[in-house]
């Protein structure tokens, strides 16, 4: 056999083993509890008709391609550095998504910028105990224009990702 013939055999060899696991991974049949990011845009609601007190806000939005009300958030705590460079946070959000719905526990902060990190915890719902994190930065509303895409007019508006960390194992 030349060593051409024999190069081109091992090469086609090669594509049809890797085949099956190209197309597995394009199906998406591959590790179910791999982490995964999910979207997110959310913007200030309005508060509930008694709210709590003290009241530091509600947010609606959207998770990736969802619709209006695909993710909510709260936020349990706020508070402002004394320098005024860093707010401290901590929010309970939702995503609504079927069977891959979720509650998370977060904690962190954002900076005068409106670069925001933080961590937490899934604590009901899908991948329960599973570690998350979120990264968001905020858009300041803009007079007669959306600031962010799928948000309304007018509207101080937040985009980021939920990065959720693999299913503990029991």
């Amino acid at each position: 056999m030349s060593t051409t013939r024999r190069r081109v055999t091992s090469l086609v060899g090669a594509i049809v083993m890797l085949l099956p696991v190209s197309v597995a991974m394009a199906e998406g049949k591959g590790d179910p509890n791999r982490p995964i990011a999910i979207t997110f845009t959310k913007w200030v609601a309005p508060p509930p008709a008694v709210p709590p007190i003290p009241f530091f806000g509600l947010f609606e939005g959207f998770s990736n391609d969802g619709p209006l009300g695909s993710f909510v958030a709260e936020v349990l705590w706020r508070q402002r550095s004394v320098n005024g460079h860093v707010t401290g946070l901590e929010a309970m959000y939702e995503v609504v998504d079927g069977d891959r719905s979720f509650s998370a526990l977060i904690r962190g902060g954002s900076n005068a910028a409106g670069d925001a990190l933080l961590e937490g915890v899934i604590l009901a719902g899908w991948r329960a105990g599973a570690r998350v994190q979120v990264e968001f930065q905020t858009y300041p509303a803009i007079v007669g224009a959306i600031s962010c895409e799928g948000a309304p007019e007018n509207t101080r508006c937040f985009v980021g990702t939920i990065h959720v960390g693999r299913a503990p194992r029991d």
